[in-house]
Parts: structure tokens; sequence; C-alpha cells
């Protein structure tokens, strides 16, 4: 699958919501590697698209070597 962001030409339809793309604006297009014929439109930010996670680090540690030893 190759991914590209474009600006629509003319109105399309987000595969995730349905809701309408408005010509002009920027969205993503997803193609297939092996049916290049088959493509994918969506928006850039789907209003029904699930949360996703920016930060994956924890800010502080979950375990400490303060914790471990209180446990033992």
């Amino acid at each position: 699958m190759s991914e590209k962001i474009i600006t629509a030409h003319h109105h399309l339809t987000c595969d995730l919501c349905g809701h309408r793309i408005q010509k002009g604006t920027q969205c993503r297009m997803i193609r297939d590697d092996f049916m290049p014929f088959l493509a994918f439109f969506e928006h850039l930010r789907c209003p029904s698209a699930p949360a996703v996670v920016t930060d994956r680090k924890p800010k502080h540690p979950i375990h400490t070597n303060k914790q471990a030893m209180a446990l033992a």
C-alpha cells in the first residue's frame, strides 16, 4: 500500500466514515501496490477515526527500584 496526501479536485467520499470530502481540501489517498486501480480516500483528521496515541513513552517509569524492594 502506498500512501499520499493530495488535494481533492472534486468531491470524494471518505472510506472510513462515509462523509463527503470537499473539493479543494487535503486528504489521504491510499493505493494498493498490486492493484493500482484500487484507491481509497480518507480525511486527514477523520471525524469517526479512532484515537491515536502520539506519545507511547511514559513520562515516569512504571517500576522503580524503590517499588521492587518494597515488594520483596
